[in-house]
C-alpha cells in the first residue's frame, strides 16, 4: 500500500512526515547576532533576498559582496562526478547573507549564514579554518513535511549537524524547499496544512533543479571536493533525494546518502542515466534509517530493493517499535556521514 493511501487511513495528518513528532529537544541556544533579524528562525515570513548593506560574509573581513554562486544556473566548467581526491572546484567569493546568527554546537557557539539561491533558501556553517589542507567536503540535510528541523524555535539540522561538520572539514548546509514546507511536493503547493496528495507529487522535478543550481552556486563559492556529496534526508527529504534529485542527477552527483524515515523507487520507473555503468555510480552509496512501524515500510523497502538490483551498496537500521521517525533521525544524519567518511 503507497504512504499516500496508508497516511489517508492511519489518519496521520501532517504530523505522519514532519521532522520530529513528539521528539523532546535539547534547546538549541541559537541567538540573533547584534545586528540581525530579532526573530533567528528563518521561516516564510523572513526575507531572504540578499541585502547588499548586510555583512555578507561568515568570517570578518570576507568580502562577501560576489554574487559568484547566486545564479542558479549550472556551471559547465564544473565536474562533479569525480571520485573524491583528484580535485575540487576551485570556487571563491562565499555566498551572500542576508543576515547572520549563532548556535550552540557541541563544537561550541557557531555563526550560520542565511542565504538565498534560487527558490532555495539555506542555513549553512563553514568548517572550521585550517582544520585540513586542501578542499571541502561538502554535506547538505533536507528536511521532512512541514520544515521543523529548518524553521521551528528548535531547528536540529543546525545544532545537531553543524557541530559535526564543523570538525570535519565539511560544508554544512540545511536547504528550505522552495514552498517552504516539502521538498517532494510541487513548489506551487504553498499550503502545507493539510496532508498531501499524490497527485502533488513534483513530477516534473523541478525541485531536484533547484538542489542542482544550489550545489552549483556552493561549488563556485568554496573549493568544494569533487568526490560524493554528503546527502541527507527526512521523511519528505529521504523521498526527494531517492524520488526524483537521484534518478535525474545521480551520476553528475555521486553522494553518501543519509535516509531517515523515508525514501522511494525513482518516480518515473526509471533512471535517467545509465546506472548499469559503474563509473557513474561512482561513490554513490545508501543508509536507510527506519522503524519497523513506520507506514512509509513498503516505500522504503522497495527503494532500497530497487537500488540494490542496480548495484549501488546499501545499507539500513531497522528500528524495531518505532513508528514514523520516532527515533533520533537528525542525529542518525551525521552518525552515518561520520561512519562513511571515517579514514
Amino acid at each position: 500500500m503507497s504512504r499516500f493511501v496508508l497516511a489517508a487511513v492511519l489518519a496521520l495528518g501532517l504530523s505522519a512526515c514532519s521532522d520530529d513528532p513528539d521528539e523532546s529537544t535539547p534547546d538549541s541556544g541559537i541567538r540573533a547576532d547584534a545586528g540581525s533579524d530579532a526573530g533567528v528562525d528563518a521561516g516564510p515570513d523572513v526575507d531572504a533576498g540578499t541585502d547588499a548593506g548586510v555583512d555578507a560574509g561568515i568570517d570578518a573581513g570576507v568580502d562577501a559582496g560576489t554574487d559568484a554562486g547566486v545564479d542558479a544556473g549550472t556551471d559547465a566548467g564544473v565536474d562533479a562526478g569525480t571520485d573524491a581526491g583528484t580535485g575540487s572546484s576551485h570556487g571563491s567569493g562565499k555566498l551572500p547573507c542576508s543576515r547572520t546568527a549563532t548556535v550552540s554546537t557541541d563544537a561550541g557557539t557557531l555563526t550560520y549564514c542565511v542565504a538565498q539561491v534560487g527558490a532555495t533558501e539555506v542555513k549553512l556553517i563553514e568548517p572550521k579554518a585550517g582544520i585540513a589542507p586542501g578542499p571541502m567536503r561538502l554535506a547538505i540535510y533536507l528536511h521532512g513535511d512541514g520544515a521543523a528541523t529548518y524553521t521551528g524555535s528548535n531547528p536540529r539540522s543546525l545544532f545537531t549537524h553543524g557541530g559535526w561538520t564543523y570538525g570535519h572539514n565539511t560544508l554544512y548546509v540545511t536547504a528550505l524547499a522552495p514552498n517552504k514546507c516539502a521538498w517532494w511536493t510541487v513548489p506551487e503547493r504553498t499550503d502545507c496544512t493539510t496532508e498531501a496528495p499524490v497527485e502533488a507529487r513534483d513530477l516534473e522535478g523541478k525541485n531536484a533543479a533547484e538542489l542542482v543550481g544550489l550545489i552549483e552556486a556552493l561549488r563556485r563559492g568554496w573549493d568544494i571536493q569533487d568526490g560524493p556529496i554528503l546527502f541527507g534526508g527526512s521523511s519528505g527529504g529521504s523521498i526527494e533525494l531517492t524520488a526524483s534529485f537521484l534518478p535525474r542527477y545521480g551520476d553528475r552527483y555521486p553522494g553518501v546518502y543519509a535516509l531517515s524515515c523515508g525514501g522511494e523507487k525513482p518516480w518515473t520507473g526509471s533512471m535517467d542515466w545509465d546506472a548499469a555503468n559503474a563509473s557513474l555510480r561512482g561513490g554513490t552509496k545508501f543508509y536507510f534509517t527506519y522503524g519497523d512501524q513506520d507506514f512509509l515500510l513498503q516505500d522504503i523497502q522497495a527503494a532500497e530493493a530497487y537500488f540494490g538490483g542496480l548495484q549501488f551498496p546499501v545499507d539500513d537500521k531497522v528500528i524495531p517499535g518505532a513508528a514514523h521517525c520516532a527515533f533520533d533521525q537528525v542525529g542518525r544524519v551525521s552518525e552515518v556521514w561520520n561512519a562513511a567518511t571515517a579514514q
